[in-house]
């Protein structure tokens, strides 16, 4: 597939399944995200996410989500308390409860989520609890229809106060 048709075919994607007239996560979302179990070194989850080149992993507990562990986590949590990353394990560092969204949500749902959270990651679960995917900032700002919005989104995100580790 051309990059040109590739473009085509994500725009047409998010035109064709909208609800109400409001584009829905599902147009968004990045599917079959990579997900890992809690009890992998920070380590291996530090290398899934290097070849990957992602900065959250979905931690998932029986096929069931139960957080997330971020690329900042990995610093703030582990690296400022002098935690060995080959022994320490990625349920030591997560961030609990998982802040998370469900397909059929709007874009702005969404966004609203991500702003009050002040996290520019969602993982996307069904109503099972299973991960489908997961919707990002750089996810919504190539495929969304409202590029502005977004760019409010990421505004908000990036006023985040500093969290305690």
């Amino acid at each position: 597939m051309t990059r040109t048709s590739r473009k085509r075919t994500l725009r047409s994607a998010a035109r064709s399944v909208e609800h109400h007239g409001t584009q829905l996560i599902n147009t968004v979302m990045i599917r079959d995200p990579v997900a890992i179990e809690a009890d992998i070194t920070l380590l291996a989850a530090a290398e899934i996410m290097r070849d990957a080149n992602v900065g959250m992993l979905p931690v998932l507990e029986n096929d069931r989500l139960i957080g997330v562990i971020t690329d900042r986590d990995l610093v703030i949590r582990a690296m400022t308390r002098d935690i060995r990353p080959s022994e320490a394990r990625v349920g030591e560092c997560l961030s609990m409860p998982a802040r998370c969204a469900e397909p059929d949500w709007t874009i702005d749902e969404a966004m609203a989520e991500m702003a009050r959270q002040q996290i520019g990651r969602l993982p996307v679960i069904d109503p099972r609890g299973t991960v489908v995917g997961v919707v990002t900032l750089s996810s919504l700002a190539l495929r969304s229809s409202k590029p502005a919005e977004t760019l409010e989104t990421a505004q908000e995100v990036s006023r985040r106060s500093a969290r305690v580790a």
